[in-house]
């Protein structure tokens, strides 16, 4: 839970200042800062552009339901005119 708050960057200046204030030395800062830069940054716009692919599959997979639809109809108003 508390990586997620670092990389959501939801109160995680407060989380570092803790541990720093726990530990007594600015080593943990180096953490801090690399989970921010890797997890917000990096991990979170993956997140987003698989996402993104998921829904233009949806669109496409829509997109050729709607054309297979319409197909019909033309081919059912097709054998009504014969």
């Amino acid at each position: 839970m508390n990586i997620f708050q670092i990389i959501t960057l939801e109160g995680w200046t407060d989380m570092m200042y803790i541990v720093r204030d726990a530990e007594g030395h600015y080593a943990y800062d180096i953490f801090f800062l690399m989970s921010v830069v890797l997890g917000s940054f990096v991990i979170l716009n993956l997140m987003i552009a698989v996402q993104a692919s998921y829904l233009d599959q949806a669109f496409d997979e829509e997109d050729n339901r709607q054309k297979e639809l319409k197909d019909k109809l033309e081919h059912k108003k097709r054998i009504k005119m014969e």
